[in-house]
């Protein structure tokens, strides 16, 4: 069979624009593989810009397929959503729809009518499974981890166990993405990924959500082994032009220590590119850090999302101390590792004093990069709960969480004050930076000076842009981003 595989990755309510969109999705690449591993071919459709019906079928027409599959987040599920309608209008073929979003949602997303199937959790073996019910060898309503509406009956099977062996599956198929045409970074990197899943619980992130989809939650996490991983860098190097690093899209690859050891010995005996990889602040310590370094890596990406150690815990879930963040940021300071924090504002509970906090710590912890995106709530996870009992939903249509706009009402946050942070973050972190670098008898007045100026409703806010712009005239060139990650 030919499956028509779609897979949207662009947005068009935010703030960032100018550079082409597009990464390279794992997930579509492991589906190709799997598929054509079995015989079976893959049209792919990178959407990285949008498109309209006409366009969108006259694409869809050319293929001759025999299903439509999606993969979606949930940002990107309305647009999913269309297409599903238009392709079962024109064609009348099965359409299946995997990915997070399915997974976290099913009953949400089979209530449009276009969608035949939804894949809960990892869905090689599911789509494959589905490919050859369609036809003949199997019963499509006897699929682990698919739900739906089959020849006029309504059926739904729990996810499977994830699979343990990820070495068994086929390195991704990269030959379905037209690197020209996507983000500059990435057509100066490889992306990998040595494990997944996170075994965290942080209350806004939806990795607590899926692995809660599976029947036995703890085999959520897996790593392929090291000399696995290596191999397919190996193999994607080799005569690879214009490369210059690889990027580890792991939540997190410090986590195992056993294998992590055996990949700070084998990687640079074997890869001669430097690397990017995310970590937690909580699983770093010098050793580990000296240990990156030796190894090859240049960036490390880790989460400080708020910097108020109350909201952090109680609303986040995350229990991490400010000096756990502050210490993991100096030491990669010190073995000359390139940091990039990531940041959220917009939570429940939090007020503009808490935003600020987090400006502040950034401005303690000195990362090469400062990230700021929106919170917006998933479903399935706990804050999405949260949110919906409360009524703090106002508009679920942003499709991006680099917005500076909330889809939630916020008292504790305008409008303004979310727009004047998302602009300025960086340029707010370096004043706040240089505050405290002061003796505490001129840094603590001059510090809540500055931050009644930025919470004052009486300051027009033409006036607090204009001083941010000249902070930016005067920032420090080692506080741009000067590290790709």
């Amino acid at each position: 069979m030919r499956v028509a595989l779609i897979y949207p990755d662009y947005y068009h309510s935010g703030c960032i624009s100018g550079e082409p969109q597009g990464r390279v999705h794992l997930g579509s690449g492991y589906l190709s593989a799997v598929l054509k591993r079995e015989g079976h071919e893959v049209a792919f459709l990178h959407l990285l810009e949008p498109t309209d019906r006409e366009t969108f079928l006259a694409w869809l027409s050319r293929q001759d397929a025999g299903l439509v599959a999606f993969s979606s987040t949930s940002l990107m599920f309305p647009k999913v959503r269309s297409m599903a309608r238009w392709a079962k209008e024109e064609t009348g073929l099965p359409v299946v729809v995997g990915g997070v979003h399915p997974t976290l949602d099913p009953l949400g997303t089979l209530e449009e009518e276009s969608i035949d199937f939804v894949c809960l959790g990892e869905g090689e073996a599911a789509l494959l499974e589905l490919v050859e019910a369609l036809e003949g060898r199997g019963e499509v309503d006897a699929i682990p981890g698919l739900m739906g509406r089959w020849r006029g009956r309504d059926f739904a099977n729990p996810a499977r166990t994830p699979l343990e062996d990820l070495d068994s599956l086929p390195f991704p198929d990269r030959s379905i993405f037209e690197m020209e045409r996507m983000a500059p970074d990435q057509r100066e990197r490889i992306t990998v990924m040595a494990s997944r899943g996170c075994p965290y619980h942080c209350r806004y992130c939806s990795n607590h959500a899926q692995r809660n989809v599976y029947p036995d939650g703890s085999r959520y996490v897996r790593f392929r082994s090291v000399d696995n991983v290596l191999s397919e860098i190996e193999e994607l190097a080799e005569g690879a032009e214009g490369i210059d690093h690889v990027r580890f899209d792991d939540d997190i690859l410090t986590l195992r220590p056993a294998w992590f050891k055996e990949f700070v010995r084998e990687y640079p005996r074997r890869v001669d590119l430097p690397f990017i990889c995310n970590s937690r602040v909580d699983l770093l310590d010098e050793e580990k850090i000296a240990a990156l370094k030796e190894a090859g890596c240049k960036t490390i990406c880790m989460g400080i999302e708020s910097g108020n150690p109350w909201l952090r815990k109680n609303v986040l879930g995350r229990r991490m101390s400010d000096e756990r963040i502050l210490d993991a940021f100096r030491l990669c300071r010190k073995y000359g590792i390139g940091t990039v924090s990531l940041n959220m504002m917009g939570f429940p509970q939090e007020d503009f004093s808490m935003v600020l906090d987090t400006v502040k710590l950034n401005g303690r912890a000195q990362p090469g990069i400062t990230q700021i995106t929106v919170f917006y709530p998933f479903p399935g996870t706990e804050l999405y709960r949260d949110c919906k009992e409360k009524g703090l939903f106002v508009d679920e249509g942003t499709d991006t969480l680099f917005t500076r706009r909330s889809a939630l009402k916020l008292d504790g946050i305008s409008e303004e004050q979310m727009e004047l942070v998302s602009e300025y973050f960086t340029a707010l972190a370096w004043l706040y930076h240089g505050i405290f670098t002061l003796p505490d008898a001129l840094s603590r007045p001059l510090e809540r000076m500055v931050d009644r100026a930025l919470a004052s409703p009486l300051l027009p806010s033409s006036w607090k842009k204009k001083a941010c712009d000249r902070l930016l005239a005067r920032l420090p060139w080692e506080w741009y981003m000067t590290t790709k990650y």
